[in-house]
């Protein structure tokens, strides 16, 4: 219904104040006019103007009328089309709270104020970032206007199949689950601030959602062989290859090896406490165990007095060009490129981190002091997963240790 809203203006008779059936000026629509709570309603009933329907409209007016002098009107009921910020108006002055239907609210609408209200509040500015970039290219396009009512598990699923590569090699293929799990986490932490929020009671959509994505790829962690890392290093770009080495010597992750400054290379130990996730400096890592110290052996002695040799500015690592130390042109300036020169197939750069843990292994390192070195809580992963690497390697055990060094298990030089 068409609403005009306006206060009560002194000297009106009483057949005004008792409301009245009425057309407007441009219009053959039948409206209802009265006052309530001292505030003038007129709404457009939708019936064309004949005699039939001002009498049908008279005793619909009438019966709200003896409602409001028994004080048993409801705006909102007889109302539902209003606005929800007159529907919140009219009960706070009816003296019960108001909650918008969920089939009143679009999920575009409740994006803005939710992002105001709550993803303003984050305090990671990455998940800030992940999040934005998740509502905006994928969540609004396809929910903007629909409302929460109509977000069901049957829409839910029909979204999921949307999700797919929209560049790249693989331009068209579905997204992982991981990937889809991701971008369903946004969606997530709406849909139930916005269901506890106004206290609605709907059906969970995203229950049994798992049975329909696509199944969980389980790849084998891999790591370098001794011979595949030298080629690396041997075809990797001179401003970046003594970054790789330290990487793969110490298991420090680009956002590390991007936050680690001068302060941090200490007498015998490099002190990880920093990184740099897209441009942005954290001094808190992933965990707590993150944050932990190194010994500085004589091989990564050498590779770090290098690095201090070449710094400018008060971080251990820039760019090649200048500017701050970034993973993403690490990877497609440098990493890629060396290992097509060294005819390895192509893995992320964080195999660094895998091939340390599972070299340290080959040669004997202590796994209570390999899990202090990762910077894990606990064995687990040391056993279950980076132990599973070990296979293959004995034959490199030797040049591994002479690579990293005897100080680094603690025998003799």
């Amino acid at each position: 219904m068409a609403t005009i809203i306006q206060f009560k203006e002194p000297g009106l008779d009483l057949e005004e104040r008792e409301g009245s059936i009425r057309r407007k000026a441009g219009s053959n629509k039948l409206y209802v006019d009265f006052y309530y709570y001292g505030t003038r309603i007129t709404k457009s009933t939708g019936l064309s103007d004949t005699v039939e329907n001002r009498y049908k409209a008279r005793r619909w007016l009438d019966d709200q009328l003896e409602k409001i002098n028994a004080g048993a009107f409801r705006f909102a009921e007889a109302f539902p089309g209003a606005s929800d910020k007159e529907k919140k108006f009219f009960s706070e002055r009816e003296g019960w709270d108001y909650s918008p239907e969920p089939q009143t609210i679009s999920f575009g609408d409740y994006v803005e104020k939710w992002m105001s209200a709550v993803w303003a509040g984050f305090d990671s500015e990455t998940k800030k970032e992940d999040f934005k970039e998740v509502i905006n290219v994928w969540l609004l396009p396809y929910f903007q206007n629909m409302t929460f009512r109509q977000i069901s598990r049957v829409e839910i699923r029909k979204f999921a199949g949307t999700l797919k590569w929209r560049s790249g090699k693989s331009i068209g293929q579905k997204l992982s689950r991981s990937r889809i799990n991701n971008i369903l986490l946004p969606l997530r932490a709406i849909w139930d601030d916005g269901c506890d929020e106004y206290q609605w009671d709907l059906p969970d959509p995203f229950r049994f959602l798992s049975k329909y994505l696509p199944k969980k790829i389980r790849r084998p962690f891999e790591v370098f062989r001794f011979a595949e890392w030298m080629r690396v290093v041997e075809n990797s770009d001179p401003a970046y290859r003594n970054v790789a080495e330290i990487m793969l010597m110490t298991g420090m992750i680009a956002s590390e090896i991007a936050g680690l400054r001068r302060e941090d290379i200490r007498e015998n130990k490099i002190h990880i406490v920093n990184s740099i996730s897209r441009k942005r400096e954290k001094s808190d890592l992933k965990t707590q165990y993150r944050i932990r110290t190194f010994p500085i052996t004589k091989a990564v002695r050498e590779r770090v007095d290098l690095a201090l040799a070449n710094a400018v500015g008060k971080y251990l690592f820039s760019a090649k060009h200048g500017g701050i130390f970034e993973a993403g042109k690490f990877r497609r300036d440098s990493w890629r490129m060396a290992l097509e020169k060294a005819g390895v197939p192509y893995r992320k750069p964080y195999i660094t981190r895998h091939t340390f843990a599972a070299w340290s292994l080959a040669i004997g390192l202590d796994k209570n002091r390999l899990v202090s070195l990762m910077g894990h809580g606990s064995k687990q992963m040391i056993y279950e997963v980076y132990g599973k690497y070990v296979e293959g390697l004995e034959k490199d055990s030797g040049k591994i240790l002479d690579y990293f060094g005897k100080d680094f298990v603690g025998l003799p030089g």
